[in-house]
């Protein structure tokens, strides 16, 4: 059996010592659970991406990301937004004029090739248009992109009664393509 320690992406504290068995898969849900992120990508200490079990050796020290790029944790001048990462990185999008506060990780992590994710994984990188708050916006329904956020946070998808079920998975369509 081997065993790695697993530190959140960008940081080198708090680690968690955990035994590596099963598949990849496996090691993000149990490093979801130890870390309390959701977990989706693995790297070694030099940024490496590691996408086959296979390649951990006992004793590796490796970093967790909620789907975020490496961080490394030595670089010099980082901010305390730099070392949480994502998964603390609230931001507010209007979606045809209705307000809807996440996380930067909600958007990237459960479907990480989603038009979403290709948004807001990195700041700024699209360009995208904001409002006078500062909130970014999107020409949507904001009754139709509700269930797509709440399936985001949660896995589920729960429709409000009245939407139109067609019209609902249009958007769907749209926001993951």
């Amino acid at each position: 059996m081997r065993r790695v320690t697993l530190f959140v992406n960008g940081t080198s504290r708090n680690g968690k010592v955990v035994a590596v068995y099963g598949t990849l898969s496996d090691l993000l849900t149990v490093a979801s659970n130890k870390l309390g992120i959701r977990a989706c990508n693995l790297y070694n200490g030099k940024g490496g991406l590691i996408d086959d079990i296979t390649l951990i050796r006992d004793d590796d020290v490796l970093y967790v990301s909620e789907g975020d790029a490496f961080i490394d944790p030595q670089s010099d001048g980082k901010t305390s937004d730099d070392i949480s990462g994502s998964h603390t990185d609230w931001l507010t999008l209007n979606i045809g004029g209705r307000l809807f506060t996440t996380t930067r990780s909600t958007l990237v992590s459960k479907e990480p090739d989603s038009m979403l994710a290709h948004m807001f994984r990195e700041k700024d990188v699209w360009g995208n248009k904001q409002d006078e708050r500062g909130a970014y916006l999107i020409d949507r329904s904001p009754e139709y992109f509700e269930p797509i956020l709440n399936y985001l946070r949660h896995g589920q998808i729960i429709v409000n009664e009245g939407i139109n079920l067609l019209v609902f998975m249009l958007a769907w369509c749209f926001f993951f393509k």
